[in-house]
């Protein structure tokens, strides 16, 4: 059996904020309606800009390696 949490997209995304938490998307959390969808491919209403899922590897991450190298 699967973890839904290995499928989950937004920990696959490289607008994720993996130690801040949230993202880029949704700084004060992720919206209920994206985490239970498991799907954000376009902006949700009220959404303040206009990202949306991008396959990556987290940005946040991508910034802390470059400082601990």
């Amino acid at each position: 059996m699967e973890n839904k949490e290995d499928n989950f997209i937004c920990i696959k995304c490289k607008f994720v904020r993996e130690f801040a938490g949230g993202c880029d998307a949704f700084p004060d959390g992720i919206p209920e309606s994206i985490l239970f969808e498991n799907k954000h491919n376009k902006p949700i209403p009220g959404q303040n800009n206009n990202i949306v899922f991008e396959k990556g590897k987290s940005l946040e991450l991508i910034e802390m390696e470059k400082n601990t190298n």
